[in-house]
């Protein structure tokens, strides 16, 4: 018996480890294109804008292309949870994999060609496969022996998915000096291997129970489900003002290095990746002491402050170059601890059969508020460069007041 229980905790271990590299791959391949888009509208002399166009215009544009990949998962989310509860992790892995690699082959198409259109499209084909966070997030639950542990691998997928987005944008800014094609061709060959690696050794994490009937617009009822479970309601709720906050400053952080700093593609892949690496180390080792000995609602609470009023205060003083290095490292070490402390306790939440639908809503209402805020940001920088960082601080006051008001120690 003990020879088996050994053998089985192995298999899990493996199984957690394997999976925490696959996102890690994923992460440095979302990173490696992440630079490109605001290189791509904001540039003097870019070639997939014409000359003149106004800041108002071309945020518009960047607004679309990073809403166009998050606003798909949206749909897909909920889909591709339920899903897994039914036929079982491994499956949707192969196929959302798949899914990815054309995404980044019509990406590549659109860059040759110079088509916004086709960029588009190919950010929605790459969306739809993103919708697999729930999946993720479920296969690590699976893997999770207790509620302690849960916490730790959640700290631990924070980590992995730092690193992941800290040597992507700097890879990837390194690879534009040789064209836009190249980071998304890269980005295309880490999604092939995570293919490979998924096929070859991941093992079924979860036990197929019966289906039911999944719909295509179970984006959209699940929205409604979502705010009717009452227990779960508010950190869903938490959770969009969160994403909306962190979407709004960080996405158009490097429109603001562009038009301020003058940084160029390869400054903004570093900044990035500096900040991912702080993300990395505090979600897998400093948080670990905070997470320990508070209570998570405390932890929540006082991190989304926090985070909004560092927010609100870079757009009040205007800092210099020089306190981007400082700031960077603040935002991020806040986020490492919002993220998977508000995960954690959604999984807590949600029933044992039901990790993949409850989660699946979770990054389908993420995934909502990804896609509304880069639209929103991109008419609010035709009217001030910083506005989205004011206006994402906001998001993340407003966060943490539904935290204090709304979340008692009961329901814990």
């Amino acid at each position: 018996m003990n020879r088996q229980f050994e053998g089985q905790a192995a298999r899990f271990n493996f199984s957690l480890w394997l999976v925490l590299f696959v996102i890690f791959l994923d992460h440095v391949g979302i990173g490696l294109v992440y630079p490109m888009f605001s290189s791509m509208m904001f540039e003097p002399g870019s070639p997939f804008v014409e000359n003149g166009t106004s800041n108002a215009v071309r945020g518009g544009y960047l607004g679309i292309l990073l809403a166009a990949m998050p606003l798909a998962s949206f749909f897909s989310g909920p889909i591709l949870g339920a899903f897994s509860d039914q036929k079982g992790r491994r499956p949707l892995f192969i196929f959302c994999l798949s899914l990815a690699i054309a995404g980044y082959a019509c990406s590549v198409v659109g860059v040759m060609t110079k088509s916004i259109i086709i960029l588009i499209f190919s950010r929605i084909v790459v969306g739809l496969a993103d919708g697999s966070m729930g999946v993720v997030s479920a296969a690590i639950a699976d893997l999770s022996a207790d509620d302690t542990a849960k916490a730790k691998n959640f700290g631990l997928y924070g980590m992995v998915s730092g690193i992941g987005f800290a040597i992507g944008p700097f890879m990837g800014g390194l690879f534009s000096h040789w064209g836009f094609t190249v980071p998304f061709l890269a980005a295309g060959a880490a999604t092939l291997l995570n293919l490979i690696l998924i096929w070859l050794y991941f093992k079924e994490t979860r036990k197929v129970r019966k289906s039911a009937e999944i719909r295509l617009m179970d984006g959209i009822r699940n929205l409604k489900k979502a705010f009717k479970a009452r227990t779960l309601r508010v950190l869903f709720l938490v959770a969009v003002f969160f994403c909306l906050g962190w979407s709004l400053f960080y996405e158009f952080l490097p429109v603001v290095w562009i038009s301020d700093y003058k940084f160029d593609t390869s400054m903004v892949g570093f900044l990035f990746a500096y900040g991912s690496i702080v993300y990395a180390v505090s979600s897998g080792i400093l948080i670990r002491p905070i997470v320990d000995r508070l209570n998570p609602r405390r932890v929540l609470f006082y991190s989304l402050c926090a985070q909004g009023i560092v927010n609100v205060l870079l757009l009040l003083f205007h800092p210099s170059s020089i306190w981007v290095w400082v700031y960077q490292p603040v935002v991020n070490f806040l986020v490492a601890l919002i993220y998977p402390t508000y995960t954690t306790m959604i999984s807590d939440w949600a029933g044992q059969d039901a990790q993949g639908e409850i989660l699946g809503i979770a990054g389908s209402l993420q995934s909502l508020s990804f896609a509304v805020s880069p639209l929103a940001a991109g008419l609010l920088v035709g009217a001030d460069t910083h506005m989205p960082m004011f206006v994402g601080g906001v998001c993340m006051l407003s966060a943490a007041l539904i935290v204090g008001v709304f979340l008692r120690k009961k329901h814990f």
